[in-house]
């Protein structure tokens, strides 16, 4: 015998298969959209995770300082100073102490007049040099070459004769200042004094055989052996000569050389 199925009751059946499939369709997707999304919409990311602190920082946190002092790409935060203020503001001076013009300690106690009356000059600080001046004169040139001031004698010692004899007693001087005193000429280092002497100032015809002059340009604190011998011209007329003190200008030592009346001893 044959059964024939019933058509309403398969159909039920089915129906309510589809609903059950669907009903549990639907309630995965519910679980998924409660867990935190859909696969086309990322969940948002929980907060204090990793990836929500590199994006925002913390409300309790200040940003870092990032002025920079240095080479690019360096930090360093500002610095103060334990005294307050500024280092140009500060009550410390690097301004030496002292009176003195870039000598060490301060001072130039060394370079003064009194200094030089007190410490005659040696020749060893010293130059000499003589060079024409106008018409017959010579002015004679003392350089103080060392650091300190020095003392020299109002005037040199000079005498004018001929090179080649060994007999100088024929020598001869000129006429210089009367009345001289007082304390030596002060010649402070770096400096020069200037002594003028005239071969001929009256123009007359001279002594025959004078080529050299020799000077000693402190004779009471020197010895002789510091002499200095200079050449003075073929056929140059020596006669009178003066001779004048040490100045501290040209001008002032011609002066000085016209009021020579007085033999050098």
């Amino acid at each position: 015998m044959r059964i024939r199925p019933n058509h309403r009751t398969l159909l039920a059946a089915a129906a309510t298969a589809a609903l059950a499939l669907s009903l549990t369709a639907c309630g995965g997707g519910d679980k998924a959209a409660a867990a935190g999304g859909s696969a086309d919409k990322p969940a948002a990311a929980a907060p204090g995770s990793a990836s929500a602190g590199a994006a925002t920082p913390a409300s309790n946190e200040k940003p870092a300082d990032t002025t920079t002092t240095g080479a690019p790409g360096t930090s360093k935060a500002p610095q103060k100073s334990s005294g307050g203020s500024s280092a140009s503001g500060g009550s410390g001076s690097t301004t030496t102490s002292g009176s003195g013009s870039g000598v060490s300690g301060g001072s130039a106690k060394n370079n003064t007049e009194a200094y030089a009356w007190k410490h005659a000059c040696a020749m060893s600080q010293l130059s000499v040099n003589v060079r024409p001046g106008s018409g017959s004169q010579r002015v004679i040139e003392v350089s103080n070459k060392g650091t300190s001031a020095c003392g020299l004698d109002l005037l040199p010692a000079i005498d004018l004769g001929d090179a080649n004899s060994a007999d100088q007693s024929r020598n001869v001087r000129p006429l210089v200042p009367s009345g001289l005193g007082g304390p030596d000429h002060a010649l402070l280092a770096g400096k020069k004094a200037y002594a003028v002497i005239d071969l001929n100032p009256g123009g007359k015809p001279g002594v025959k055989g004078i080529n050299e002059m020799n000077v000693l340009v402190s004779p009471s604190h020197m010895a002789n052996a510091d002499t200095r011998n200079f050449p003075i011209a073929a056929g140059t007329q020596v006669s009178g000569p003066k001779l004048g003190l040490y100045r501290d200008s040209v001008a002032d030592a011609v002066s000085s050389m016209k009021q020579a009346d007085t033999p050098q001893q």
